[in-house]
């Protein structure tokens, strides 16, 4: 991520772009939708707040950006993009990974978004820019800047005792300005369901506390150079009911993560800046189910030194090293460690065209290049090569098309897990490495002064990953991980968008993946149809919105004999904010999600809530 300093810059020689248009996940530099070769999308924080959601994982699932594997609410969420596995999801927090190597995924309801100022979603494989794990895409959430005088309290009441509640306030004096943020949730998810046999029963052991806190200080040292310093906490303490028919009433997780990040920028010459970042990333994961008692700390540190030259040209180049050192302490792998060196260069090279036959108004390449170094295997080196042509006067259609290859490390539970009676370790895996290619076509039309908007893009893409990591059964049947067949995946993402007058605006998505093994079975819990819709009608100050998901069968066993059945859900919101005495904003959000109140899975034997309620009120600044 390129600190906002350098958007400002940037904005200031270029026509200006809306915030929640800009993207920097996807080339390391800021940048509009319509200048990029990735398949993206940027969920803007006027989405963020018109939703209840506090956590990414609660936010996502109504959505049909990406694909969610959801053990139940405030329990454990994952993601999946273009047929991959959770574990190829590489997740950022401002550019930081936050996967760790003891488990390689992220369960997304451990994330508060409350801090988040937006969402950027880049799908198809990135490790030539961000290294291991990024082979389905990347989740980067970008945090707030401190501004100046601002403050904000909100509140959220809902469904099973739902109570949430947080403050956030910033300052600037001079060349100093902070943030603040503090947040608390709890809940008891105690619903009703249906079981095996049809009975209905209450989901038990559903229980939920959680707290975050995240701040900011930023220090501008002069006019060229700014000092940043962010930290953030979370702590939860939820139970683990366990799947249908086999509970456990009695387990309980506790997380704890602790984060703090300085970054060092500075502007050198005309087009060309450095940045340096510091960080250092502790976490703790308890799971106690009497007797069982284990705990998992991960500790990780590093360090990442880019630089930006010739920004003010067609041909901007990003080149940097970094460095990462974790350290496990797990009742399941004993003490492990990893380190990483790596180095990576990205250019784009992009021409902007004269009048010709075509109108073909611009051309860009952008080749990347990485190379990695593990302490304990090797990775080698990761390429990209992205491509894209612009249309007409104001861009008005878009190719766009990028190839190259990607790798998942093994995770050190999948190295090192210490033989017990289910299961053992393979210290002998290799990394998945794995092609993708895409192509696609982006239109954009503006009627009438723009108060008509049509945007619309398709998408095919394909990938290919060989030495592909599954847990197998064994010697005494024990299961273990194996590099076994190669996985293959193609489909089609596609999305339509229309606004009117600012008052009416309609989106819907639909995304088709054939995700295979080396057996022609799809893989589990991938849709090979997904569907999702947002209408919004009204203005800033009154609106309503109503939004929903369909999903195909999704099979749960390895030989496709079991599924999960299609469904459809939808969500209803209707918002309201008004100015108080001309100084502070307040609003209200009313939310009901599943109205029809369907029952529904997205984990086979992990009941969901059907309809629940949610009533979030604020008050903030005039200006927040």
């Amino acid at each position: 991520m390129v600190a906002s300093s350098f958007i400002e810059a940037k904005d200031q020689n270029e026509d200006v772009i809306e915030l929640d248009e800009i993207i920097v996940s996807a080339t390391r530099t800021p940048a509009s939708l319509d200048n990029i070769p990735a398949s993206s999308s940027v969920v803007s924080e006027k989405q963020i707040r018109s939703s209840t959601a506090t956590d990414l994982g609660g936010f996502l699932r109504a959505t049909n950006i990406l694909q969610i594997m959801d053990y139940g609410p405030s329990s454990l969420s994952m993601a999946s993009m273009r047929g991959s596995s959770s574990e190829q999801v590489l997740v950022l927090l401002d550019g930081e990974r936050i996967n760790s190597s003891l488990s390689g995924d992220v369960n997304l309801d451990n994330i508060p978004i409350t801090c988040a100022k937006r969402i950027e979603v880049v799908r198809g494989g990135y490790s030539a820019m961000y290294g291991a794990d990024a082979v389905g895409g990347i989740i980067n959430i970008i945090t707030r800047q401190p501004a100046r005088a601002t403050a904000r309290v909100w509140s959220n009441l809902g469904d099973y005792n739902s109570v949430s509640c947080g403050v956030e306030a910033s300052e600037q004096v001079r060349a100093l300005s902070g943030i603040l943020s503090l947040s608390k949730m709890r809940a008891r998810f105690n619903f009703p369901f249906e079981d095996k046999f049809g009975k209905t029963m209450t989901r038990e052991n559903a229980d939920y506390e959680g707290r975050s806190v995240f701040g900011k200080v930023k220090w501008d040292i002069a006019k060229s150079a700014i000092l940043s310093i962010t930290g953030d906490h979370t702590y939860s303490d939820r139970g683990d009911p366990g799947p249908i028919g086999q509970y456990t009433p009695d387990a309980v997780k506790k997380d704890k993560t602790n984060g703090i990040r300085m970054d060092m920028e500075q502007s050198l010459t005309e087009g060309g800046l450095y940045k340096l970042s510091l960080y250092r990333r502790d976490s703790t994961l308890r799971y106690t189910n009497p007797p069982s008692d284990d705990t998992h700390k991960t500790d990780a540190m590093g360090a990442e030194f880019q630089a930006h030259l010739l920004q003010n040209l067609s041909i901007p180049l990003i080149f940097g090293v970094s460095f990462r050192d974790e350290n496990i302490d797990s009742t399941a792998i004993g003490d492990q460690a990893r380190r990483t060196f790596s180095g990576y260069v990205q250019q784009e090279l992009g021409k902007n065209m004269a009048k010709n036959p075509l109108r073909l108004s611009r051309v860009a390449v952008f080749p990347a290049l990485r190379w990695d170094h593990y302490s304990d295997f090797e990775a080698g080196i990761s390429p990209k090569l992205g491509f894209l042509a612009s249309f007409g006067q104001g861009r008005i259609a878009t190719i766009r098309a990028s190839a190259g290859g990607s790798y998942r490390a093994p995770t050190l539970n999948e190295l090192y897990w210490q033989p017990d009676a289910f299961a053992y370790g393979n210290p002998d895996l290799k990394p998945e490495r794995a092609k993708d290619a895409d192509i696609g076509i982006h239109i954009h039309l503006k009627r009438w002064n723009s108060r008509l908007n049509l945007a619309s893009s398709v998408s095919y893409f394909w990938s290919s990953t060989r030495d592909s990591i599954h847990w197998t059964p064994g010697k005494e049947g024990k299961w273990s991980p194996m590099n076994l067949s190669r996985i293959k995946s193609e489909g089609l993402e596609s999305d339509a968008n229309i606004s009117v007058f600012d008052l009416l605006s309609l989106g819907v998505n639909y995304t088709f993946i054939k995700a295979e093994d080396a057996l022609k079975r799809q893989l589990i819990y991938r849709p090979k149809h997904s569907l999702g819709y947002v209408l919004r009608i009204g203005t800033d100050d009154l609106w309503g919105q109503v939004q929903g998901l369909c999903l195909s069968r999704r099979y749960y066993t390895v030989q496709n004999t079991k599924w999960l059945e299609p469904f459809m859900k939808h969500d209803f919101q209707l918002g309201v904010e008004r100015r108080l005495w001309n100084v502070a904003n307040i609003g209200l959000i009313f939310e009901v999600k599943n109205i029809f109140d369907t029952r529904y899975q997205l984990v086979a034997d992990y009941p969901l809530p059907g309809r629940e309620w949610n009533v979030k009120t604020s008050i903030g600044t005039k200006g927040e």
